[in-house]
């Protein structure tokens, strides 16, 4: 399985392809659009969040409602249509246009912000939203929650809290502005953004903790070292714009091995662990316990009280340009990284049971796992 996606943030389109999909999946256009409306959500977002209203079109790959086997096609049209006609030389820092216009050498900075702009991840949610419905069939789900927003954050050991009853927290997260599942934390974080980030006219960085569940043992490889299960997590989602981390696990590596390391036990004739520490995988494959990902993003780089910088064509000092941003994107990065995660587990579902038909591959995964449908 393959995944491609392209498109400029101003363009007249976003376009996403799956190469080998499954033929006979069925694909719910309206839960994808659901996704893509849960990535514009989230206090803190800014003005083009208003101007698009992102729905998916599926052209190639589909039909009526099912997957064929061909190419996957996944389109979602741009309404803020016009990108900067004035020529840009003045780099912002932490944005790509300095690091960009040193390799490609195309004057007009304004090119780079096409490709670096996170409007991409409206195709990535879109291709893993699919993703997640693929893993429906496999009784797999992936979820997240904010963990941390600027100074405010939630302990870890409240994520164990979360774990024993996902359905719950699930729904207390959704009620939240910001996508923590925590009331408490919820209102500081939103005072936080309100005193930190708006009425200072700067952006806040944090942290998402993304989970997957009933994930069986045994996906995954060890043969390949920079293919296993964990390098694809870190691979996929420091793809992901503002993301300077990613951490499977818990986090605390200051305890000693033997409180660190996850002990067995048999429950209900199941080998399971006592804990899980290790965030489900072990030399890169799962091992039956839930996948537990936290993803670090940096604050955006776009600031409206700009920074130092310097004119690229005149090597005059300059203040870096002002281009239309968010204040904050952790909580519409909730989404984004559950998709993402659930892109990685449908790789390895197809990689390990074949790419033929949904039907087909089910029979052969609950072959091996056990029929519990």
């Amino acid at each position: 399985m393959q995944v491609n996606i392209a498109g400029d943030s101003h363009g007249s389109q976003m376009i996403g392809l799956i190469e080998e999909i499954p033929a006979g999946l069925k694909i719910d256009i309206e839960k994808i659009n659901t996704d893509l409306r849960r990535r514009q959500l989230g206090y803190g977002r800014g003005n083009r969040m208003k101007l698009e209203k992102d729905e998916v079109i599926i052209v190639s790959g589909l039909w009526e409602g099912i997957t064929t086997g061909a190419p996957l096609v996944l389109i979602i049209n741009n309404k803020a249509k016009n990108p900067i006609k004035e020529e840009r030389h003045i780099p912002r820092p932490g944005h790509g246009d300095y690091s960009c216009w040193y390799k490609y050498r195309l004057d007009d900075l304004n090119i780079y912000t096409e490709r670096n702009s996170a409007r991409w991840t409206s195709v990535l949610t879109a291709i893993g939203s699919v993703a997640k419905q693929f893993l429906e069939n496999f009784d797999i789900t992936t979820t997240s929650f904010v963990k941390s927003i600027g100074k405010v954050s939630v302990e870890e050991e409240r994520f164990e809290e979360i774990q024993k009853d996902f359905t719950y927290y699930i729904q207390k997260r959704n009620e939240s502005e910001v996508q923590c599942p925590f009331e408490d934390i919820s209102v500081k974080m939103m005072e936080e953004i309100k005193e930190n980030a708006l009425k200072k006219a700067t952006t806040l960085g944090g942290s998402v903790t993304t989970f997957a569940t009933n994930v069986k043992p045994g996906l995954g490889s060890y043969a390949d070292v920079l293919n296993r299960v964990d390098s694809k997590i870190g691979k996929y989602f420091m793809s992901i714009p503002s993301v300077k981390g990613v951490f499977i696990g818990k986090e605390d590596v200051s305890i000693p091995g033997s409180e660190f390391q996850d002990p067995f036990k048999v429950e209900n004739s199941d080998i399971r662990r006592t804990k899980n520490f290790a965030g489900g995988i072990e030399a890169g494959i799962t091992n039956g316990e839930n996948i537990m990902v936290t993803t670090y993003f940096k604050p955006i780089s776009t600031l409206a009280n700009p920074l130092p910088s310097v004119d690229l064509k005149t090597k005059e000092p300059k203040e870096a340009p002002y281009i239309r941003s968010d204040s904050v994107v952790i909580p519409a990065a909730t989404v984004i990284t559950e998709c993402t995660l659930a892109i990685i587990l449908m790789e390895e579902i197809i990689d390990g049971f074949g790419n033929d038909n949904i039907e087909l591959i089910k029979d052969r995964y609950f072959k091996k796992y056990g029929d519990i449908r």
